[in-house]
């Protein structure tokens, strides 16, 4: 992970900054020894997927407006060639289907004003990270740090809740 961590800060330059992976508790939890059961370029994949799509999700200011989709472009060509390297084409598809309904839902919930519940904000938010886990690619703990990370998350803040 400290490799991939230093691969997007030389790869990202200024725009790791805008990441904060080294304060992001995901990337923590995939360094733990452990937290990994198999699959580990399946998991750095995935976080990377699952870290855009977030960052994807906020609202920069309009100076950083470049930097962040570029930032964002980066990281799913990363995802891609983890997966496509590994030959992980079944985890590929999955994941372009989450994505597909993660953004039909976002949408919908954009365009109706309509509060998700608390288990739908936590599939919303990090549903590539809960496949890691249904699949057997990471141990349970990961489920642990979402929950703790939705006691810290100010739903508000979403787009598709706040309609900004």
């Amino acid at each position: 992970m400290d490799a991939l961590k230093k691969e997007l800060e030389n790869d990202l330059g200024d725009g790791a900054g805008v990441l904060d992976i080294h304060n992001n508790p995901f990337f923590d939890f995939f360094s733990e020894k452990g937290s990994v059961r198999h699959g580990s370029h399946v998991n750095d994949a995935v976080l990377l997927f699952n870290t855009a799509l977030n960052f994807l999700d906020m609202t920069p200011e309009d100076e950083d407006r470049e930097l962040h989709v570029l930032a964002g472009d980066y990281l799913f060509s990363r995802f891609y060639m983890y997966l496509a390297k590994g030959r992980n084409y079944s985890v590929l598809r999955d994941m372009m289907k989450i994505s597909k309904q993660l953004s039909s839902r976002k949408s919908m919930l954009a365009a109706s004003g309509e509060m998700p519940g608390a288990d739908e904000v936590k599939w919303l938010l990090y549903a590539p990270m809960l496949y890691l886990v249904e699949h057997g690619f990471a141990d349970g703990d990961l489920e642990v740090l979402i929950d703790e990370q939705m006691k810290t998350m100010d739903i508000t803040s979403l787009p598709y809740i706040s309609q900004e």
